[in-house]
């Protein structure tokens, strides 16, 4: 199954951190907009994707506070027609 999430990033700190480390793990499909990250990928990565945005923050001395993943929404499987 997949999902969608969004990471809200509060300051360009936390979007400069968090923005090439999601896009480069390669787990899904990425957009943004405006400080907001989406990402379309598979529920088994999210976990994966979790730690990857918390590394990338640390990484950069960025505080929790300075963003938030606020949703985790899957996306609907179309049963097959018969």
């Amino acid at each position: 199954m997949k999902v969608t999430i969004h990471i809200e990033t509060y300051t360009m700190a936390a979007y400069r951190a968090i923005r090439p480390a999601v896009v480069a793990s390669n787990v899904g499909t990425f957009g943004v907009c405006g400080l907001t990250i989406s990402a379309t990928i598979k529920q088994s990565d999210y976990a994966y994707l979790v730690d990857v945005v918390n590394h990338a923050a640390q990484g950069a001395c960025v505080h929790r506070s300075e963003y938030n993943i606020v949703t985790v929404q899957p996306i609907p499987q179309n049963p097959e027609k018969k």
